[in-house]
C-alpha cells in the first residue's frame, strides 16, 4: 500500500512537485517528444505494476481465501475482486493527465483524446497479454483433478448471522478471512461457495500451482528488465522517467512476493536481517559500488587527503609564485584582446545551480546578452564560476564560442537552445531502475581505465548526445585557449562531503586560489578551506579528467545523481558545489582580491554578472502559526530552506569589504529567473510550459533594465 500512496502523491502533486516529479508522471518524454509512444509506455508501465500488485497479493494472500480454488480461473477471479484500487488510480492519472495539459500546455482536445487513449491501448495491451498466459496455464480443482461440480455447489459459505460461526471466531482467525459474496465479473456479484467437503490438500495443490505460474511470471519480467538494462544506450530503449520510476516499484512487489514465496512467516525477520548485512558489507570496497570520476586512475597509489599533504600543496611558494606569474600572463593576453578602449571593464560571471532551469536560463542569458552587445561580453568575460546547472550552460556557450568558426549554426542559433533544454532525468531515472540498485554489470571502458556503468555515466552520455558531442573533452584541452584567452576561465568548486572543504578544479595552476593567510599584523593559524584538484591528484592522471565528470561532480544533487568518490587516503567524496557557494562568488572575490593591483592599474572597472535561478530578495513569508510537526522540524527545515538567502546575506557583505581596495568601481548586475513561486522545477527535466517561463523570464522589467545598463557599461 506504501507504494500506491507514493504514486498517488507523485500523481496528485502531493510529493517532490517542487522537484517536477509529477511532470515525469503527467508529461512523459519518449525520444525527447511527448507524444502517443510516451504516453503508451506509462500505460504498458502501469499495466505491468497492476498484475504484479496482483501477483503478489494472490502469492501473499490466496491462502485467507480458498474457496477461489474451486471457481473456474481463480486468479481471473483474484484479480477482477483486487481491481478496485488499480482502477482508482488509473482514472485518477487520466483525470490528472487531461487537467495538466488543459492548464500548462497548449494541448488541443484531439490530442489529450490521443494521450488519453494511448494511456488505455499501453494499459490493456499489458493486461490482456497477462491474462492470456495465466489463462492458458492456471486451473481450478475440477480441472486440475479431473473432477465434476458438487452438487451442493449452491450452498453459500456460513453468513455472519449463523450459529456455526460466530464474529469473534472469523475475526481472530489468522488463516482465512470470512467472506459472503465475491466480484464473478466486474459487474456480476455472487456468494462465495462452501469448500468445506474438498481435500485440503487438493485446495492447497491448485493454489501451489497458481502460485508457481505467478513466480514464473515474476521471473520473465525480473529477466526483462536485466535485459532491457543491457540496451540502455539506445535511445528506443530508454523509456520515460516517469515509467521507469513505475517500473522500480514493480521490482520491488516482485522481491516482496518472492520473500514471501521462499520465507512466509520468517520474511519481516530475515528481510530487516538481510538489510543490515548489506548495510554492513556495503562498508566493505569489495561489496560497494563506488562512482568514479571519468578519466582519473583509480589503480595507482592514492592520493595523500591529510591535512599535512594539504597544508604543504598550499604553502608551496614556489608553486604560488609560478601561478601567479601563469595567471598575469592569461590577463595579458585577455587585455591584448580587448583593445577597442585603452581600459577595458573586466567581467566576471557567476551562475546559480538549479537543475536544467539554471542550464538553460544561463545559457539564454548568455547567449541573448553577448548578441545584444555584438560580443563585447563574452570578449571582456575573464573568469566563469558557480554550480550545477548554470555552470552546465556556462560551459556550453563557452565551448560553442571557442567553435564559432566549425559550427554548423550561427552561435545565436535557437538550436542550441534546444539542446541545452533537452531531457537528462529520463536516462539517469532508467538507469536507477534498471541496472543501479540491482547488478552493475556493464563497464565503461576510457582509454586504459575501466570503470563501472551507472546513473553517472547514463548522464554523462546524455549531456554529449544532447550537446551533439561538442562536450567530449578533457580538461586538459581548456588549457592553452584559457590561456590565449580565446576562451574565458572557467572554475569549478565542488564540496567534499567528508569535511565540507572546496575542491578547486581547473586547466590552469591556481595555488594562489587555497591561500587565506592573513596580513602580518594577525596572528592565526589559518585553516585550510580550498585545495587544487590538478595538483592533489597530480599523480592519478588529474588533467585526463573528462570535462563532463568535472561538471557532474559540481552538480551532484542527492539521491537522483551519485556521489563520486575519488582515489585518496582516506577516501573522499564529493557532491554540488551549490552546498558552500551556489553563485561560485567565494572564488571570484578571492580571484578579484589576488590580482587587485593589476585590475586597479589595466581595467577601467569590474563587472560581476549573476546568472539567478531565483530571486534575490525575497519575501517575508508568515509561519507565525504551525502544526506540532512543523514546530518540531522546524529548525532543521529553515536550515534547508534558508541555505541558499544565508549565503547571499554573506556574499554581499564580503562585497562590501572587498570595495574597499579598489579605486574603479565594481558594478553587480543580477539576472533573474521568474521563479518566484517555484513553478519551474529543480529536475533535469523540463516541460513545455517550464521552457516558456524561462525564456520569457528575459522580458521582466528588472531583466530589461539590467540588460540596458550592462550595454551602457561595456560601451564605457
Amino acid at each position: 500500500m506504501l507504494l500506491w500512496i507514493i504514486l498517488f502523491g507523485f500523481v496528485s502533486k502531493s510529493i517532490a512537485s517542487k522537484y517536477g516529479i509529477h511532470n515525469l508522471f503527467l508529461a512523459p518524454e519518449y525520444l525527447n517528444t511527448v507524444s502517443f509512444w510516451s504516453y503508451c509506455i506509462m500505460g504498458f508501465a502501469i499495466g505491468g505494476f497492476v498484475m504484479t500488485f496482483n501477483i503478489s497479493s494472490y502469492i501473499i494472500n490466496s491462502k485467507r481465501f480458498p474457496f477461489i480454488a474451486a471457481l473456474k480461473r481463480p486468479f481471473v477471479k483474484f484479480c477482477i475482486n483486487n481491481s478496485l484500487l488499480p482502477f482508482i488510480f488509473v482514472t485518477y492519472y487520466i483525470f490528472q493527465v487531461i487537467n495538466h495539459h488543459l492548464e500548462n500546455e497548449n494541448t488541443s482536445a484531439i490530442e489529450i483524446a490521443v494521450f488519453v487513449l494511448a494511456i488505455l491501448v499501453g494499459y490493456t495491451v499489458n493486461i490482456m497479454a497477462s491474462m492470456t498466459y495465466f489463462l492458458s496455464t492456471n486451473k481450478n480443482i475440477f480441472k486440475k483433478f479431473g473432477i465434476s461440480a458438487s452438487s451442493d455447489e449452491d450452498k453459500p459459505i456460513n453468513s455472519l448471522f449463523t450459529k456455526q460461526e460466530s464474529i469473534y471466531d472469523i475475526l481472530k482467525s489468522k488463516t482465512k478471512w470470512h467472506v459472503e459474496i465475491y466480484l464473478h465479473t466486474p459487474f456480476i456479484v455472487r456468494p462465495a461457495r462452501d469448500i468445506s467437503h474438498y481435500d485440503k490438500k487438493m485446495l492447497k495443490s491448485v493454489i501451489s500451482q497458481n502460485h508457481l505460474n505467478a513466480s514464473i511470471f515474476e521471473i520473465i519480467i525480473f529477466i526483462s528488465l536485466i535485459v532491457l538494462g543491457l540496451f540502455s544506450e539506445r535511445p528506443i530503449f530508454v523509456i520515460p522517467a516517469g515509467a521507469s520510476i513505475i517500473l522500480f516499484f514493480t521490482i520491488v512487489f516482485i522481491l516482496m512476493s518472492a520473500f514471501y514465496t521462499w520465507l512466509k512467516g520468517w520474511t519481516t525477520i530475515i528481510f530487516i536481517s538481510l538489510f543490515f548485512l548489506v548495510n554492513y558489507l556495503s562498508q566493505d570496497n569489495k561489496f560497494s559500488y563506488s562512482n568514479m570520476a571519468y578519466g582519473l586512475n583509480y589503480t595507482t597509489e592514492k592520493a595523500d587527503y591529510s591535512i599535512t599533504n594539504l597544508n604543504e600543496l598550499r604553502n608551496n611558494n614556489s608553486n604560488l609564485a609560478n601561478d601567479k606569474e601563469n595567471s598575469i600572463s592569461i590577463l595579458e593576453n585577455w587585455k591584448k584582446k580587448n583593445t577597442s578602449t585603452l581600459k577595458p571593464k573586466i567581467v566576471f560571471i557567476n551562475t546559480s545551480g538549479g537543475g536544467s532551469r539554471s542550464m538553460l536560463w544561463t545559457f539564454y542569458m548568455l547567449q541573448t546578452s553577448d548578441s545584444a552587445t555584438n560580443g563585447k561580453l563574452f570578449d571582456q568575460t575573464h573568469l566563469i564560476t558557480g554550480s550545477s546547472g548554470g555552470m552546465i550552460g556556462a560551459s556550453y556557450y563557452r565551448e560553442l564560442s571557442l567553435q564559432e568558426n566549425k559550427l554548423d549554426y550561427p552561435l545565436y542559433s535557437n538550436r542550441y537552445l534546444n539542446n541545452v533544454s533537452k531531457d537528462l532525468l529520463n536516462p539517469i531515472a532508467f538507469s536507477i531502475a534498471t541496472n543501479d540498485f540491482f547488478f552493475r554489470t556493464k563497464t565503461y571502458q576510457d582509454g586504459e581505465y575501466s570503470y563501472t556503468k551507472d546513473r553517472g555515466y547514463a548522464f554523462e552520455r546524455q549531456l554529449i548526445i544532447n550537446t551533439d558531442g561538442i562536450f567530449n573533452k578533457r580538461l586538459q584541452d581548456y588549457t592553452q585557449p584559457e590561456y590565449d584567452s580565446e576562451i574565458p576561465l572557467m572554475i569549478l568548486s565542488p564540496t567534499v562531503i567528508n569535511d565540507g572543504r572546496r575542491m578547486l578544479i581547473s586547466s590552469q595552476p591556481i595555488s594562489y586560489l587555497t591561500q587565506n593567510s592573513a596580513p602580518k599584523s594577525i596572528h592565526n593559524q589559518a585553516i585550510i578551506e580550498n585545495f587544487e584538484f590538478t595538483r592533489l591528484f597530480e599523480k592519478q592522471d588529474a588533467n585526463n579528467l573528462k570535462f563532463t565528470s568535472a561538471l557532474r561532480m559540481s552538480a551532484t544533487f542527492p539521491i537522483i545523481m551519485p556521489k563520486v568518490s575519488l582515489p585518496t587516503e582516506p577516501q573522499i567524496t564529493v557532491m554540488d558545489a551549490g552546498m558552500r557557494d551556489n553563485f561560485g562568488k567565494l572564488t571570484t572575490y578571492k580571484y578579484i582580491c589576488t590580482f587587485q593591483n593589476w585590475i586597479n592599474e589595466n581595467t577601467s572597472g569590474i563587472i560581476i554578472i549573476t546568472l539567478r535561478d531565483k530571486q534575490k530578495h525575497i519575501p517575508v513569508s508568515d509561519k507565525s502559526v504551525s502544526s506540532i510537526t512543523e514546530t518540531f522540524l522546524s529548525p532543521v527545515g529553515s536550515l534547508y530552506e534558508n541555505l541558499f538567502p544565508i549565503q547571499d546575506y554573506n556574499l554581499d557583505e564580503m562585497l562590501q569589504y572587498l570595495g574597499n581596495d579598489f579605486s574603479q568601481p565594481i558594478d553587480v548586475i543580477d539576472f533573474e529567473l521568474n521563479n518566484s513561486e517555484n513553478e519551474i522545477s529543480l529536475s533535469w527535466h523540463l516541460t513545455s510550459k517550464e521552457k516558456d517561463k524561462v525564456l520569457n523570464s528575459i522580458y521582466s522589467t528588472k531583466n530589461q533594465e539590467s540588460l540596458k545598463r550592462l550595454k551602457a557599461l561595456l560601451d564605457q
